[in-house]
C-alpha cells in the first residue's frame, strides 16, 4: 500500500507539487513513513477507533495496484457527506476501471452509515483527475487552498449528492487518476 501511494503521488503530481515538496523524502524513507502511517490507521479501524472510516485495496496477481479510503467528513461544513480520503491507482491500471470501483465501494459502506453524499479533493492542476471525477458525474462544490509543508495549492473538490448514482456512471474505459487526493 505504501509503495502505491507514494510511487502513485510522485508520478502524477510532477509539475502540480513544487519538487522540494514532492521529493522531500527519500524513496525507502517515504515508503517507510507511509507503512507507519498504514499500521496506525489499519490498527484504529481493526480495533474499532474509527470505526465509520473504510480502506478498500485492488489486487492483481496478489500485488496491490490501488488504494482508496473513506469516511466521514474531515470538515464538518459537509452534513450527510461522505469524503474520499485518498484514492491511488498505478499507473499501469489506470483505464481498466480500478478507481472507479473503488470509489463505488467506499460510497456503499458509508451510504448506510448516513453518508449518502460523496466528496473528494484534488490539486485545481490535476487535470486527469478531474476529467475522471467528472466522467463519474461528480461537479465542483468547493474550492480551497491546501498547505503542502508551508506552499499553498489550489484545490478543487467534486461532490456527489447522491453516491449511488457512482454505481450507474462511468465506463471500465473511463480515463483514471494516478492520485486524486489531497489530504
Amino acid at each position: 500500500m505504501a509503495r502505491v501511494i507514494v510511487d502513485t503521488g510522485r508520478s502524477a503530481h510532477r509539475g502540480q507539487v513544487p519538487d522540494e515538496v514532492l521529493l522531500k523524502s527519500s524513496y525507502e524513507d517515504a515508503y517507510a513513513e507511509s507503512e507507519r502511517n498504514w499500521v496506525r490507521t489499519l490498527s484504529a479501524i481493526a480495533d474499532g477507533a474509527s470505526p465509520r472510516e473504510c480502506v478498500y485495496i485492488a489486487e492483481d496477481a496478489g500485488a496491490v495496484v490501488g488504494l482508496a479510503m473513506g469516511g466521514p467528513p474531515r470538515e464538518e461544513t459537509h452534513a450527510r457527506t461522505g469524503e474520499i480520503y485518498v484514492l491511488y491507482v498505478r499507473e499501469s491500471h489506470q483505464r481498466r476501471g480500478v478507481g472507479r470501483c473503488l470509489i463505488q465501494a467506499v460510497a456503499a459502506h458509508l451510504t448506510p452509515l448516513g453518508m449518502p453524499a460523496l466528496i473528494i479533493g484534488c490539486l485545481a492542476a490535476n487535470a486527469p483527475a478531474r476529467r475522471f471525477y467528472e466522467a463519474l458525474g461528480g461537479r465542483v462544490v468547493e474550492e480551497r487552498m491546501v498547505d503542502e509543508e508551508g506552499i499553498l495549492l489550489p484545490e478543487v473538490v467534486y461532490g456527489w449528492n447522491d453516491a449511488r448514482t457512482l454505481a450507474a456512471t462511468g465506463s471500465a474505459g473511463a480515463e483514471e487518476p494516478g492520485a486524486g487526493e489531497r489530504w
